[in-house]
Protein backbone atom coordinates (compact mmCIF):
# COMPACT_ATOMS: atom_id res chain seq x y z
CA UNK A 1 0.00 0.00 0.00
CA UNK A 2 2.53 2.44 0.89
CA UNK A 3 4.36 1.39 -2.17
CA UNK A 4 1.39 2.12 -4.04
CA UNK A 5 0.74 5.20 -2.44
CA UNK A 6 4.85 6.35 -3.19
CA UNK A 7 4.90 5.41 -6.72
CA UNK A 8 1.57 7.87 -7.32
CA UNK A 9 3.19 10.16 -5.61
CA UNK A 10 6.55 10.14 -7.80
CA UNK A 11 3.70 10.29 -10.73
CA UNK A 12 2.40 13.20 -9.69
CA UNK A 13 5.85 14.96 -9.20
CA UNK A 14 7.04 13.91 -12.38
CA UNK A 15 3.79 15.54 -14.05
CA UNK A 16 4.47 18.12 -12.19
CA UNK A 17 8.03 18.63 -13.29
CA UNK A 18 7.42 17.90 -17.08
CA UNK A 19 4.76 20.54 -16.94
CA UNK A 20 6.38 23.01 -15.03
CA UNK A 21 9.36 22.24 -17.99
CA UNK A 22 6.60 23.25 -20.55
CA UNK A 23 5.73 26.10 -19.14
CA UNK A 24 9.34 27.35 -18.56
CA UNK A 25 10.31 26.30 -22.51
CA UNK A 26 7.30 28.51 -23.32
CA UNK A 27 8.05 31.18 -21.38
CA UNK A 28 11.88 31.21 -22.55
CA UNK A 29 10.42 31.25 -26.19
CA UNK A 30 8.45 33.74 -25.67
CA UNK A 31 10.60 36.06 -23.78
CA UNK A 32 13.43 35.23 -27.06
CA UNK A 33 10.54 36.12 -29.22
CA UNK A 34 9.66 39.95 -27.70
CA UNK A 35 13.47 40.54 -26.91
CA UNK A 36 14.38 39.51 -30.84
CA UNK A 37 11.13 41.60 -31.72
CA UNK A 38 9.33 38.82 -33.73
CA UNK A 39 5.70 39.58 -34.23
CA UNK A 40 3.15 38.75 -37.27
CA UNK A 41 0.18 40.54 -35.38
CA UNK A 42 -3.27 39.33 -36.48
CA UNK A 43 -5.63 42.47 -37.61
CA UNK A 44 -8.63 40.33 -39.21
CA UNK A 45 -11.02 38.26 -37.97
CA UNK A 46 -14.36 36.15 -39.26
CA UNK A 47 -17.21 39.02 -40.07
CA UNK A 48 -20.45 37.16 -40.95
CA UNK A 49 -21.44 40.35 -44.16
CA UNK A 50 -17.97 40.82 -45.60
CA UNK A 51 -16.35 37.40 -45.10
CA UNK A 52 -13.78 38.82 -42.98
CA UNK A 53 -12.71 42.38 -41.27
CA UNK A 54 -10.41 44.10 -38.93
CA UNK A 55 -10.24 43.10 -35.30
CA UNK A 56 -11.56 46.45 -33.21
CA UNK A 57 -7.93 47.52 -30.67
CA UNK A 58 -6.20 44.80 -32.12
CA UNK A 59 -1.93 46.38 -32.29
CA UNK A 60 1.26 45.60 -33.57
CA UNK A 61 4.52 46.67 -34.94
CA UNK A 62 3.78 45.25 -38.79
CA UNK A 63 7.97 44.73 -40.87
CA UNK A 64 6.52 42.17 -43.36
CA UNK A 65 6.89 45.18 -45.55
CA UNK A 66 7.98 48.03 -44.59
CA UNK A 67 8.64 48.92 -40.48
CA UNK A 68 5.04 50.65 -39.08
CA UNK A 69 2.89 50.28 -36.15
CA UNK A 70 -0.67 49.33 -36.86
CA UNK A 71 -3.30 50.08 -34.54
CA UNK A 72 -7.01 49.02 -35.58
CA UNK A 73 -9.20 51.32 -33.59
CA UNK A 74 -12.21 50.36 -31.63
CA UNK A 75 -14.92 49.95 -34.41
CA UNK A 76 -12.34 48.06 -36.74
CA UNK A 77 -10.98 50.62 -38.54
CA UNK A 78 -7.09 51.37 -39.05
CA UNK A 79 -7.90 54.61 -38.38
CA UNK A 80 -7.68 57.15 -35.18
CA UNK A 81 -11.30 57.28 -33.18
CA UNK A 82 -14.36 59.17 -34.90
CA UNK A 83 -16.97 60.04 -33.02
CA UNK A 84 -20.59 58.62 -34.52
CA UNK A 85 -21.76 62.39 -34.48
CA UNK A 86 -20.55 64.21 -37.29
CA UNK A 87 -19.52 67.94 -35.61
CA UNK A 88 -21.03 71.00 -37.47
CA UNK A 89 -19.00 72.82 -40.56
CA UNK A 90 -17.14 69.41 -41.22
CA UNK A 91 -16.60 67.90 -44.82
CA UNK A 92 -16.81 63.89 -43.59
CA UNK A 93 -14.77 61.77 -46.20
CA UNK A 94 -15.40 58.17 -46.04
CA UNK A 95 -12.37 55.92 -47.77
CA UNK A 96 -13.42 52.53 -49.10
CA UNK A 97 -10.44 50.33 -50.48
CA UNK A 98 -8.36 47.45 -49.39
CA UNK A 99 -4.33 47.17 -48.69
CA UNK A 100 -3.67 50.00 -50.46
CA UNK A 101 -6.35 52.20 -48.32
CA UNK A 102 -5.84 50.34 -45.09
CA UNK A 103 -1.78 50.71 -45.91
CA UNK A 104 -0.46 48.82 -43.00
CA UNK A 105 3.59 49.35 -44.65
CA UNK A 106 3.48 53.26 -43.38
CA UNK A 107 2.61 54.79 -40.15
CA UNK A 108 -0.82 56.22 -40.08
CA UNK A 109 0.15 59.79 -40.50
CA UNK A 110 2.24 58.97 -43.57
CA UNK A 111 -0.95 57.26 -45.17
CA UNK A 112 -2.01 59.52 -48.40
CA UNK A 113 -5.59 59.65 -46.84
CA UNK A 114 -4.22 61.38 -43.27
CA UNK A 115 -2.27 63.38 -45.53
CA UNK A 116 -4.89 64.12 -47.62
CA UNK A 117 -6.76 65.58 -44.73
CA UNK A 118 -4.96 67.41 -44.07
CA UNK A 119 -3.75 69.39 -47.67
CA UNK A 120 -7.53 69.78 -47.56
CA UNK A 121 -7.45 72.09 -45.15
CA UNK A 122 -4.91 74.26 -46.32
CA UNK A 123 -6.61 74.40 -49.87
CA UNK A 124 -7.24 78.25 -50.30
CA UNK A 125 -11.11 79.37 -49.41
CA UNK A 126 -11.95 76.20 -47.37
CA UNK A 127 -14.22 77.06 -44.56
CA UNK A 128 -14.78 73.99 -43.29
CA UNK A 129 -12.95 71.11 -41.14
CA UNK A 130 -11.83 68.28 -42.80
CA UNK A 131 -12.53 64.54 -41.88
CA UNK A 132 -11.64 61.27 -43.30
CA UNK A 133 -12.49 57.92 -41.85
CA UNK A 134 -10.83 55.11 -43.61
CA UNK A 135 -12.86 52.02 -44.37
CA UNK A 136 -9.95 50.32 -46.08
CA UNK A 137 -9.33 46.33 -45.49
CA UNK A 138 -6.44 44.24 -46.78
CA UNK A 139 -7.55 42.20 -49.55
CA UNK A 140 -10.77 44.03 -50.08
CA UNK A 141 -12.27 43.42 -52.99
CA UNK A 142 -15.14 45.65 -54.92
CA UNK A 143 -18.38 43.88 -53.29
CA UNK A 144 -16.95 43.75 -50.04
CA UNK A 145 -16.55 47.57 -50.37
CA UNK A 146 -19.89 48.36 -51.39
CA UNK A 147 -21.47 45.86 -48.60
CA UNK A 148 -19.21 47.59 -46.26
CA UNK A 149 -20.92 50.95 -47.57
CA UNK A 150 -24.38 49.71 -47.01
CA UNK A 151 -23.86 48.07 -43.90
CA UNK A 152 -21.13 50.42 -42.25
CA UNK A 153 -20.54 53.49 -43.29
CA UNK A 154 -23.88 55.58 -43.31
CA UNK A 155 -23.91 55.49 -39.45
CA UNK A 156 -20.77 58.36 -39.66
CA UNK A 157 -23.19 60.12 -41.94
CA UNK A 158 -20.44 60.79 -44.40
CA UNK A 159 -20.54 63.60 -47.32
CA UNK A 160 -18.59 62.08 -49.71
CA UNK A 161 -17.68 58.72 -50.51
CA UNK A 162 -14.28 57.45 -51.87
CA UNK A 163 -13.57 54.57 -53.60
CA UNK A 164 -9.61 54.01 -54.02
CA UNK A 165 -9.96 51.53 -56.91
CA UNK A 166 -6.62 49.39 -57.33
CA UNK A 167 -6.49 47.75 -60.68
CA UNK A 168 -3.87 45.59 -59.88
CA UNK A 169 -6.04 43.14 -57.99
CA UNK A 170 -9.33 44.45 -57.54
CA UNK A 171 -11.10 43.27 -60.53
CA UNK A 172 -9.02 39.90 -59.67
CA UNK A 173 -10.50 39.67 -56.14
CA UNK A 174 -14.24 40.09 -57.54
CA UNK A 175 -14.14 36.80 -59.43
CA UNK A 176 -14.52 33.58 -57.65
CA UNK A 177 -12.36 31.66 -59.60
CA UNK A 178 -9.46 34.14 -59.38
CA UNK A 179 -9.68 35.01 -56.00
CA UNK A 180 -7.10 33.78 -53.59
CA UNK A 181 -9.00 34.59 -50.87
CA UNK A 182 -12.59 32.25 -50.98
CA UNK A 183 -13.78 33.49 -47.48
CA UNK A 184 -15.36 36.33 -48.65
CA UNK A 185 -19.35 37.18 -50.13
CA UNK A 186 -19.12 37.12 -54.17
CA UNK A 187 -21.31 39.00 -56.73
CA UNK A 188 -22.19 38.06 -60.36
CA UNK A 189 -24.77 38.93 -62.81
CA UNK A 190 -28.07 37.56 -63.67
CA UNK A 191 -30.24 39.39 -66.49
CA UNK A 192 -27.73 42.32 -65.58
CA UNK A 193 -28.66 42.31 -61.96
CA UNK A 194 -26.16 41.31 -59.09
CA UNK A 195 -26.66 38.30 -57.79
CA UNK A 196 -24.53 37.68 -53.93
CA UNK A 197 -22.96 34.19 -52.86
CA UNK A 198 -23.02 34.04 -49.39
CA UNK A 199 -21.30 30.26 -49.86
CA UNK A 200 -17.76 31.84 -48.11
CA UNK A 201 -19.70 31.00 -44.93
CA UNK A 202 -19.69 27.35 -45.47
CA UNK A 203 -15.58 27.30 -45.99
CA UNK A 204 -13.08 25.65 -44.00
CA UNK A 205 -11.15 29.23 -42.99
CA UNK A 206 -14.31 31.08 -42.22
CA UNK A 207 -15.69 28.16 -39.85
CA UNK A 208 -12.52 28.42 -38.23
CA UNK A 209 -12.39 31.61 -37.50
CA UNK A 210 -15.93 31.70 -36.48
CA UNK A 211 -15.60 29.33 -33.91
CA UNK A 212 -15.07 29.23 -30.61
CA UNK A 213 -11.79 28.07 -31.07
CA UNK A 214 -10.48 30.27 -33.72
CA UNK A 215 -11.73 33.28 -31.94
CA UNK A 216 -10.16 31.81 -28.47
CA UNK A 217 -6.99 31.66 -30.82
CA UNK A 218 -7.17 34.97 -31.97
CA UNK A 219 -7.38 37.00 -28.38
CA UNK A 220 -4.50 34.87 -27.39
CA UNK A 221 -2.68 36.18 -30.06
CA UNK A 222 -3.50 39.36 -28.53
CA UNK A 223 -0.71 38.14 -25.79
CA UNK A 224 1.57 35.57 -27.18
CA UNK A 225 3.95 36.15 -29.97
CA UNK A 226 3.89 32.37 -30.59
CA UNK A 227 0.49 31.85 -30.97
CA UNK A 228 1.51 34.44 -33.52
CA UNK A 229 4.49 32.48 -35.01
CA UNK A 230 2.30 29.13 -35.47
CA UNK A 231 -0.77 30.64 -37.60
CA UNK A 232 2.16 32.87 -39.36
CA UNK A 233 3.36 28.85 -40.13
CA UNK A 234 -0.16 27.64 -41.30
CA UNK A 235 -0.91 30.48 -43.28
CA UNK A 236 2.65 30.36 -45.27
CA UNK A 237 1.45 26.60 -45.18
CA UNK A 238 -1.77 26.94 -46.83
CA UNK A 239 -0.83 29.48 -49.10
CA UNK A 240 1.87 26.77 -50.58
CA UNK A 241 -0.44 24.32 -51.01
CA UNK A 242 -3.08 26.90 -52.65
CA UNK A 243 -0.37 28.04 -55.16
CA UNK A 244 0.72 24.16 -56.15
CA UNK A 245 -3.31 23.58 -56.38
CA UNK A 246 -3.39 26.86 -58.99
CA UNK A 247 0.15 25.26 -60.86
CA UNK A 248 -1.27 22.13 -61.48
CA UNK A 249 -4.45 23.63 -62.58
CA UNK A 250 -2.62 25.50 -64.87
CA UNK A 251 -0.74 22.63 -66.32
CA UNK A 252 -4.00 21.06 -66.86
CA UNK A 253 -5.21 24.20 -68.57
CA UNK A 254 -3.18 25.98 -70.79
CA UNK A 255 -5.87 28.25 -71.36
CA UNK A 256 -5.28 30.02 -68.25
CA UNK A 257 -2.06 31.66 -68.92
CA UNK A 258 -4.11 34.22 -69.94
CA UNK A 259 -5.54 34.40 -67.24
CA UNK A 260 -2.94 35.22 -64.75
CA UNK A 261 -2.56 37.81 -61.63
CA UNK A 262 -2.11 41.46 -62.90
CA UNK A 263 -2.05 41.48 -67.02
CA UNK A 264 -6.12 40.20 -67.31
CA UNK A 265 -7.28 43.46 -66.10
CA UNK A 266 -5.38 45.14 -68.52
CA UNK A 267 -5.79 42.90 -71.87
CA UNK A 268 -9.49 41.30 -70.58
CA UNK A 269 -9.83 38.42 -72.94
CA UNK A 270 -10.60 35.29 -71.91
CA UNK A 271 -14.54 34.74 -70.90
CA UNK A 272 -13.41 34.80 -67.07
CA UNK A 273 -11.58 38.19 -67.12
CA UNK A 274 -14.63 39.81 -69.52
CA UNK A 275 -16.92 38.58 -66.47
CA UNK A 276 -14.69 39.58 -63.79
CA UNK A 277 -14.40 43.35 -65.52
CA UNK A 278 -18.19 43.42 -66.51
CA UNK A 279 -19.20 42.57 -62.46
CA UNK A 280 -16.93 44.99 -61.13
CA UNK A 281 -18.67 47.64 -63.05
CA UNK A 282 -21.80 46.86 -62.25
CA UNK A 283 -20.37 46.83 -58.44
CA UNK A 284 -19.36 50.71 -59.37
CA UNK A 285 -22.70 51.57 -60.51
CA UNK A 286 -24.85 50.45 -57.69
CA UNK A 287 -22.77 52.23 -55.29
CA UNK A 288 -22.87 55.15 -57.25
CA UNK A 289 -26.59 54.98 -57.52
CA UNK A 290 -26.55 53.94 -52.99
CA UNK A 291 -24.42 56.71 -52.77
CA UNK A 292 -26.98 59.33 -54.96
CA UNK A 293 -29.83 57.77 -53.19
CA UNK A 294 -28.48 59.21 -49.83
CA UNK A 295 -28.02 62.60 -51.37
CA UNK A 296 -24.01 61.87 -51.28
CA UNK A 297 -21.65 62.48 -53.55
CA UNK A 298 -19.29 59.76 -55.05
CA UNK A 299 -15.47 59.79 -56.42
CA UNK A 300 -14.19 56.74 -57.60
CA UNK A 301 -10.07 57.30 -57.58
CA UNK A 302 -7.74 54.93 -59.35
CA UNK A 303 -4.63 54.15 -57.62
CA UNK A 304 -1.55 53.30 -59.72
CA UNK A 305 0.17 50.31 -59.84
CA UNK A 306 3.78 49.47 -59.26
CA UNK A 307 4.88 49.09 -62.70
CA UNK A 308 2.60 51.79 -64.41
CA UNK A 309 5.00 54.10 -61.11
CA UNK A 310 7.87 52.86 -62.43
CA UNK A 311 10.79 55.40 -63.21
CA UNK A 312 12.24 53.81 -66.39
CA UNK A 313 10.84 53.20 -69.48
CA UNK A 314 13.02 50.44 -70.25
CA UNK A 315 10.83 48.77 -67.13
CA UNK A 316 7.59 49.27 -68.46
CA UNK A 317 8.35 48.63 -72.15
CA UNK A 318 9.26 44.98 -70.93
CA UNK A 319 6.32 44.59 -68.21
CA UNK A 320 4.34 45.34 -70.98
CA UNK A 321 5.30 43.46 -73.43
CA UNK A 322 5.92 40.20 -71.66
CA UNK A 323 2.25 40.11 -70.18
CA UNK A 324 0.66 41.28 -74.06
CA UNK A 325 -0.58 44.52 -72.31
CA UNK A 326 -1.32 46.89 -75.39
CA UNK A 327 -2.29 50.09 -73.18
CA UNK A 328 -0.88 49.85 -69.57
CA UNK A 329 -3.69 52.87 -68.67
CA UNK A 330 -6.23 50.65 -70.02
CA UNK A 331 -8.01 50.40 -66.75
CA UNK A 332 -7.77 54.05 -65.84
CA UNK A 333 -9.45 54.97 -69.08
CA UNK A 334 -12.10 52.34 -68.95
CA UNK A 335 -13.13 53.64 -65.39
CA UNK A 336 -13.36 57.11 -66.54
CA UNK A 337 -15.73 55.91 -69.45
CA UNK A 338 -17.61 54.27 -67.16
CA UNK A 339 -17.94 57.39 -64.65
CA UNK A 340 -19.03 59.75 -67.98
CA UNK A 341 -21.98 57.19 -68.85
CA UNK A 342 -22.94 56.86 -65.22
CA UNK A 343 -22.54 60.45 -64.36
CA UNK A 344 -19.91 60.22 -61.12
CA UNK A 345 -16.15 61.57 -61.28
CA UNK A 346 -13.17 59.49 -61.82
CA UNK A 347 -9.69 60.99 -60.53
CA UNK A 348 -7.17 58.95 -62.50
CA UNK A 349 -3.86 58.68 -60.60
CA UNK A 350 -1.54 56.79 -62.88
CA UNK A 351 -0.65 58.96 -65.22
CA UNK A 352 0.75 61.64 -62.96
CA UNK A 353 2.40 59.60 -60.56
CA UNK A 354 4.17 57.77 -63.22
CA UNK A 355 5.12 61.59 -64.37
CA UNK A 356 6.71 62.34 -60.95
CA UNK A 357 8.05 58.90 -61.07
CA UNK A 358 10.45 59.69 -64.10
CA UNK A 359 10.81 63.28 -62.99
CA UNK A 360 12.35 62.15 -60.05
CA UNK A 361 13.88 59.21 -60.57
CA UNK A 362 11.90 57.76 -57.07
CA UNK A 363 10.55 54.72 -56.53
CA UNK A 364 7.05 54.81 -54.99
CA UNK A 365 6.42 51.08 -54.60
CA UNK A 366 8.48 48.61 -52.54
CA UNK A 367 10.75 48.78 -49.04
CA UNK A 368 14.18 48.56 -48.29
CA UNK A 369 13.05 44.69 -46.50
CA UNK A 370 11.20 43.85 -49.32
CA UNK A 371 11.91 44.84 -53.47
CA UNK A 372 11.88 48.85 -54.74
CA UNK A 373 9.31 48.62 -57.25
CA UNK A 374 7.36 46.39 -56.09
CA UNK A 375 4.48 45.48 -53.50
CA UNK A 376 2.11 48.57 -52.01
CA UNK A 377 3.03 52.08 -51.95
CA UNK A 378 5.92 53.66 -49.50
CA UNK A 379 5.77 56.75 -47.97
CA UNK A 380 6.71 58.89 -51.19
CA UNK A 381 4.01 57.05 -53.02
CA UNK A 382 1.69 58.08 -50.55
CA UNK A 383 2.54 61.40 -50.21
CA UNK A 384 2.35 61.43 -53.77
CA UNK A 385 -0.51 60.44 -54.66
CA UNK A 386 -2.32 62.14 -51.22
CA UNK A 387 -1.33 65.52 -53.04
CA UNK A 388 -2.84 64.56 -56.50
CA UNK A 389 -6.21 63.43 -54.57
CA UNK A 390 -6.30 66.89 -52.69
CA UNK A 391 -6.12 68.84 -55.89
CA UNK A 392 -8.37 67.03 -57.39
CA UNK A 393 -11.22 66.60 -55.08
CA UNK A 394 -10.66 70.59 -54.55
CA UNK A 395 -11.29 71.27 -58.63
CA UNK A 396 -14.47 69.12 -58.34
CA UNK A 397 -16.25 70.59 -55.78
CA UNK A 398 -14.27 73.63 -54.59
CA UNK A 399 -15.12 72.92 -51.47
CA UNK A 400 -15.75 76.29 -49.73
Amino acid sequence: MRNMKYRVNSNLINLLLILISILIAISLCEIFLRLAKIEYPIFQKHDYIVGFSLRPNASGNWNKEGNSFVKINSDGLRDIEHNIKKNKNTLRIALLGDSFAEARSVNLENTFWYLMQKKLKNCENINKNIEVINFGVTEYGTGQQFLILKNKVWKYDPDLILLAFYSGNDIHDNSKKFSRKKYRPFFSLKDNQLVLDNSFRETKPYLILSSFYGKFFLKLSDYSRIAQLFREIYVKNYVKEQQQIKENKKKENEQLKNDLYTHGAFNPKSEEWVNAWNVTEKIIIEINKEVTKKNKKFILATISTPFQAHPEKTYRDKFQKKHFIKDIFYPEKRLVKLGKANNFEVISLAEDVQKYAIKSKKFFYGFKNTILSDGHMNEDGHYISSGLLSNAIYKIYNLK
